[in-house]
């Protein structure tokens, strides 16, 4: 399935139908054991910050257009090495 600029999508589906699933597992439970309705309200904003996490993470890393280059921090400095100016 592809859908961002030829990206397959399938992990970011397969995170979002995990946090339904989950989120539908605590609602059960909530609905099973009522008194712990409190502890499981928070639950839900960890399940959904967590998908938005993922999904930001899924959109950041294919944005931007630029070519992945893993020499663009080279540190090096090569340009310096002919430099023998001692202080």
């Amino acid at each position: 399935m592809k859908v961002w600029r030829g990206r397959n999508a399938t992990p970011l589906l397969i995170i979002w139908v995990l946090a339904v699933a989950l989120a539908a597992t605590v609602h059960q439970v909530d609905e099973i054991q009522p008194a712990f309705a409190d502890l499981f309200r928070p639950a839900y904003y960890i399940i959904a910050g967590v998908a938005l996490l993922v999904t930001w993470k899924w959109f950041n890393e294919r944005a931007g257009g630029k070519v992945h280059d893993r020499r663009h921090g080279d540190r090096r400095h090569t340009d310096r090495r002919d430099d023998n100016s001692e202080s």
